[in-house]
């Protein structure tokens, strides 16, 4: 059974209206069990997809060179809400993959949960599969006398590097409900604000708090801004992904570093892992200008200090 809308109908509508031949299919490795009824409908209706396996973080991660080896007309990215970019000359069409099952009993679990914990006014927000819903949520919670906000700009969605949905209503609620699987959006947003967010997890169907973690990733963030701040040699990283590569953002932390006298190296990669930075031995700390994330959650894997653009900030102001 499939539990998220891959709106096969309207990717076939699109690929017909574009007279696509080849079609490239992208989806995080959640998701990827999931397209097996999109392949199979392409087939019969005569296009060629071809499915990436690499693994996808974001809509600011399209599979860019993929699509040029196979001469893709169009690339369907499922599992994320357009970024800031087209595929580089491959048209891209978006798939949310919108959860299908609805709340069941998490919503009065997550109204309990809150109001045992004293919370009135609640910010709601959500990963783009649980964005929909939300006003379902919104209603079960009101009902148990909550006040519920949601940002309007974003309709409450958030990702690991876009949190405004909750910066922009931190004055105006005592805490944040997330609706959604995992702790990496939520992360972002508690990293975001001082107010606690709490995670309504639907495939788990449990409500839980993330101050532990916050605490737990705060201290290993600065721990590494003090660790390289020893630091006389670094790689300012730039990451090839089609929206992570930031120039102008490494150039600028490069002459910053060296206008404190250290040396600053300038690499680039698509993927940024140990593996990738373990063969700099001449450098002493990492900076990695794509996704901020990469710094955040990795920091147990890292054998050296890596910082993300915000930490290089902090890290010149120390130097």
């Amino acid at each position: 059974m499939a539990y998220y809308d891959l709106e096969v109908g309207r990717v076939l509508g699109e690929v017909r209206r574009r007279g696509a031949k080849v079609v490239v299919v992208q989806a995080p490795d959640g998701l990827k069990g999931q397209l097996r009824e999109l392949y199979d409908t392409l087939v019969e209706a005569g296009v060629s997809p071809v499915i990436s396996a690499d693994p996808c973080y974001g809509g600011c991660d399209l599979a860019i060179s993929e699509s040029a080896f196979v001469g893709a007309d169009l690339i369907v990215h499922v599992g994320h809400e357009r970024f800031n970019q087209e595929g580089d000359g491959v048209p891209a069409l978006f798939i949310e993959a919108r959860h299908i099952p609805g709340l069941g009993e998490l919503g009065e679990k997550a109204a309990s949960y809150l109001c045992e914990r004293g919370i009135r006014r609640v910010g709601l927000i959500a990963s783009v599969q649980h964005r929909v819903l939300l006003g379902d949520l919104g209603r079960v919670l009101e009902g148990r006398g909550l006040e519920v906000a949601v940002d309007g700009a974003t309709g409450g969605l958030i990702l690991g590097c876009r949190v405004e949905a909750v910066k922009s209503l931190e004055g105006r609620v005592d805490a944040f409900l997330y609706l959604g699987g995992g702790d990496f959006h939520a992360l972002g947003a508690a990293m975001a604000v001082e107010k606690d967010v709490f995670v309504a997890d639907p495939y788990r169907n449990e409500v839980r708090d993330l101050r532990d973690l916050k605490r737990k990733t705060l201290a290993k963030r600065w721990w590494a801004i003090a660790e390289a701040a020893k630091a006389r040699r670094f790689g300012v990283f730039m990451v090839s992904k089609s929206g992570q590569f930031q120039r102008a953002a490494a150039e600028r932390i490069r002459q910053g570093l060296e206008s404190k006298g250290r040396v600053a190296y300038m690499p680039i990669a698509n993927e940024i892992n140990w593996e990738r930075l373990a063969p700099f031995g001449f450098v002493e700390a990492f900076i990695v200008t794509g996704c901020p994330r990469i710094a955040v959650d990795n920091q147990d894997g890292f054998r050296r200090p890596v910082l993300n653009e915000e930490d290089a900030g902090e890290l010149l102001k120390r130097l």
